[in-house]
Order: structure tokens, then sequence, then C-alpha cells
């Protein structure tokens, strides 16, 4: 068995794995870091350096790597990697308003039947200010919540939209942004508490979600900001500053996520490859052939 130094950032939630490039893609190491995924939530390895093609070789051997809906295969080596560039440059941003709408609390894939197991980011270029990425830890906060709180949450049904999400930040979008936003990401009903295949429970809340199924719209708005405020309590929360080199992964389906502002003159650059899940807000652990990408 593969045994990683392991630096816990908090009691329950983070670590720092202070390995080298070399170390990284060796045997079992990469499964090693799986399974600290799943106990930890946020890895972070500090100043690794990896290249994108080590990146994207991590990213493998922790899954099924899916490429960016937003790549054009072939246009680069970056692009049949599966890497999305991160960056309010409007010289190298793919869209920005999906940039800039993630300076808000969120989780990957509430608009898919799957979402992804874990997310990667690696800092190519660090602000010079601002910019640093917040974790959220929502296991820990739904086992906090008093037992009758979480028996009234099981039956709600929330809706989430990229819509959603984007127009917190651009309210007044045009009409070819907005059938963008719902072609890629469509209204969609999910659970708010997600029972995962280990028995932990999470909830799937955060900037995309719209509205409780069956509940008047303004309370059910109301539920949804109060269960968002108290999952990014002090005590659950990460914020990590950004060094060059820097890869963090995180536990998407018990993570919410986001970046603190930037400038787009700040120099931020992050490459993000994605980790395809193998459980569905909505049923039984599926096989990652079966995961509609």
């Amino acid at each position: 068995m593969i045994h990683l130094p392991v630096e816990p950032i908090t009691p329950r939630f983070g670590a720092r794995i202070p390995i080298d490039r070399h170390t990284l893609l060796q045997p079992g190491v990469p499964e090693a870091c799986l399974s600290l995924l799943d106990r930890y939530g946020v890895l972070v390895f500090p100043k690794i350096g990896v290249s994108d093609r080590e990146q994207a070789q991590f990213s493998e051997r922790l899954g099924v790597r899916v490429g960016s809906k937003f790549a054009t295969p072939g246009a680069s080596e970056s692009d049949d990697l599966g890497i999305y560039p991160v960056t309010l440059d409007p010289e190298r941003a793919k869209f920005v308003d999906y940039v800039k709408s993630s300076e808000q609390w969120h989780m990957d894939g509430t608009t898919y039947r799957v979402p992804p197991k874990a997310t990667m980011l690696r800092c190519v270029v660090p602000p010079n200010e601002g910019g640093d990425t917040g974790f959220a830890d929502l296991f820990s906060a739904f086992a906090d919540l008093p037992a009758e709180r979480k028996e009234a949450l099981m039956p709600l049904r929330v809706v989430h939209s990229a819509a959603t999400a984007n127009l917190r930040a651009f309210p007044n979008p045009s009409v070819y942004d907005l059938k963008r936003w719902l072609d890629n990401g469509p209204p969609t009903e999910q659970p708010l508490v997600w029972r995962q295949a280990d028995g932990r429970c999470s909830l799937v809340i955060g900037s995309t979600a719209d509205h409780i199924v069956g509940m008047d719209l303004e309370a059910g708005r109301a539920l949804l900001a109060e269960l968002l405020e108290w999952c990014t309590q002090e005590r659950y929360l990460l914020r990590h500053r950004w060094q060059e080199g820097d890869l963090v992964v995180w536990n998407n389906p018990g993570t919410l996520h986001r970046a603190y502002p930037y400038r787009a003159d700040s120099g931020r650059l992050m490459h993000r490859t994605t980790v395809m899940g193998v459980e569905a807000f909505d049923a039984d652990p599926v096989q990652a052939e079966e995961v509609e990408a």
C-alpha cells in the first residue's frame, strides 16, 4: 500500500500532499490520492508544477477524464487534453460569463444526471491580487444539521440551471447568450438532499439553484439562501491562495467552491480538468461507460 505524506488543513476538511511531479503518476499514487480525496474533500499539491499532459494523465488515473464542452478538438493540444483555461483575460477566456459567475458558490454539474466526481485546477499564472479559491464542506455541514431539519429537507426537490447562475452576474443578457446558457445547462430538477453510495449526504445547492418544486417561489428561494449561508459558515470553509505550480483537486459531490473576485488584468490563469462521476443524483451508482458526457 502506498503511504503519502498528508498534512491535514483542518481536522475534517482539506489536506496538503507535498510530493513532486515525478511521484504523482507513480503506480498506486493516483489511487491513494483518490482515497484521500474521499477522506479530506480537497487535496492541495503545493507548487508541484505538472505539465498540461501530466495533469490530464493524473485526471485519467482518477477516473474518466471529460473534455470541456467549450473546447474545439484539434484546435490545440490543451483542447485535446481536456484542458479548460480559467481566466478573465478576453484574449484567452472561452466564455467570460461562465468564469465570472464562478465567483458565486456552486457545485459543478448540477444540470447533469451524473455530475463530475472531481474537478482539478492548476495555477499557471497566479493573480497579482485577489483570485483565491474557496471551498465549503457540504458533508460536514449536512451532518451538523438537527435531525428534524434533515428529515424535513429530504423530500424536497430543486430546479437548477446555468441561466440562474449567470443571471446573477449578468442580469441583462443578449438573446444569444440566454439561449446559450439554456442549451448548455437547461433547467433540471434534482433532489435537495443527495444521499450518496457511502451513506454521506450533501445539499445540492449553490448559484445554479433557482427554486424549490411545489413551494412558494420566494419562500423556496429564502430557504435555499438560508441553507447556502449555513453551508458556507467559516467552520466549513477553506480558502486557497494560489502560487505558481499549485495543483488542487476537490471531491465535487461533497464540496461547494468559488473564486474570490479578481481583475481581468490580474494575470490569473488556471488550467482545469474534470473527472466524471459514477453516481447519479437520482439513482444508484452507474458504470462510467453509461455516463453521458
